[in-house]
């Protein structure tokens, strides 16, 4: 296993019935997904749903595009080409299906220097080298991403990046840096993947990466973090309707990209009605409210309550080690994000943690573990430091 294999990888933790998982992150829990549910299989069961998920729905049936197309217009501006869109099986099976076509083994992709964890084992599987870029507030600082390039050469074959709501750092980048950063792409050939999951949870937020260089560009929305995680669904935009056949066709032989038709089906059907739109602004306001509360029990952390993401990127206390800070938070019974899982080769991860607000049932319980939280950052110091 490689250095970057092995660095900050998340181990699976067992939780206890008291324990409060603010290690993983998804969208807080919203009453509308239940009725939801509730109405779309009873609406289903009048239709004839059986012949409708008789067979796969290979890069999705033209009611699954045409919802898609419509839902991706919030953030794309207007409807793309349906030919253009595929459905998906998640954000990650989409991910798989793009590296192994256009970085392939050997190559280099290049990544923000905290970024998504899942990246850095699914890069490993292909034999795929990741390249940490810097990152200021705003996000990938293009100078570095430059540099990158000319260190790397032809070995540098695509930037994926996170640039609306980035995980864990919030980090959101303004438009004029979005222009800097298709243009280094466009110099020196690189592929995008935008992994713009949380992009849709603000009321407003940039055009995505993917307009300023749509010829280079792979558009990534998935519903899970923005929706309810129950729906692991997303979708694609390829920069034209033959690039985008082209590169998911072949992989119905040889992966699981392809999304469950059952699960396609309650995705559109919700797309389509309005009830995602629904639940959308349900997770807004539970975002909000959980937000509040953050700040009121963290006040020294500065939490915006202007901005709709239930993730917090938190600065490790000075007199503490992230090893012995995470554990001490799981034996009292809170579970917290290591930032050195975030982290590709890079120092920033090692005085942070992420909380993500969305998993905790209710507010009692998210209380309750942010309470664990301050009560340790207002430790004198780490215990292993005084043996």
């Amino acid at each position: 296993m490689n250095d970057v294999s092995k660095l900050g990888q998340m181990q699976p933790v067992s939780l206890g019935a008291l324990t409060i998982d603010f290690g993983r992150n998804f969208p807080p829990p919203s009453p509308v997904v239940q009725r939801a549910l509730t109405d779309t299989f009873a609406d289903l069961g009048r239709a004839n749903i059986a012949d409708a998920i008789r067979f796969p729905r290979f890069m999705g049936s033209v009611g699954d595009r045409e919802a898609g197309a419509t839902w991706l217009s919030q953030r794309l501006g207007q409807k793309p080409n349906l030919e253009s869109v595929v459905l998906a099986n998640g954000s990650q099976s989409i991910l798989a299906m793009l590296l192994a076509r256009f970085v392939k083994p050997g190559g280099v992709l290049l990544a923000e220097e905290l970024t998504y964890p899942a990246i850095k084992p699914l890069s490993a599987l292909f034999g795929i080298e990741l390249r940490a870029v810097s990152m200021d507030a705003e996000g990938i600082e293009p100078a570095s991403l430059d540099q990158a390039c000319i260190e790397l050469g032809d070995s540098a074959r695509a930037l994926y990046c996170m640039p609306t709501l980035h995980n864990p750092t919030s980090a959101t980048m303004s438009e004029a840096r979005r222009e800097d950063i298709a243009r280094v792409a466009r110099r020196y050939d690189l592929w995008l993947f935008e992994d713009d999951i949380y992009g849709i949870l603000p009321e407003e937020a940039p055009p995505p990466l993917s307009l300023y260089a749509p010829e280079r560009s792979w558009y990534i929305l998935g519903l899970s973090k923005s929706l309810a995680a129950q729906l692991r669904v997303a979708y694609v935009v390829g920069p034209n309707s033959d690039i985008s056949q082209d590169v998911f066709w072949p992989g119905v032989r040889t992966t699981n990209w392809m999304v469950a038709p059952l699960v396609a089906e309650v995705a559109s059907h919700w797309l389509a009605n309005g009830i995602g739109s629904d639940i959308l602004r349900s997770v807004r306001a539970e975002t909000l409210r959980r937000r509040a509360l953050a700040a009121s029990i963290l006040p020294g952390k500065q939490i915006s309550l202007s901005e709709f993401n239930y993730h917090l990127w938190i600065d490790l206390p000075e007199a503490w080690q992230l090893e012995t800070f995470v554990k001490a938070a799981r034996d009292a019974g809170a579970v917290v994000g290591p930032g050195h899982s975030f982290a590709i080769r890079a120092l920033q991860g090692d005085r942070k943690f992420r909380i993500g607000l969305g998993v905790p049932p209710n507010q009692d319980e998210l209380v309750r573990g942010l309470k664990v939280i301050a009560s340790l950052i207002d430790a004198p110091s780490d215990p292993a430091l005084n043996q």
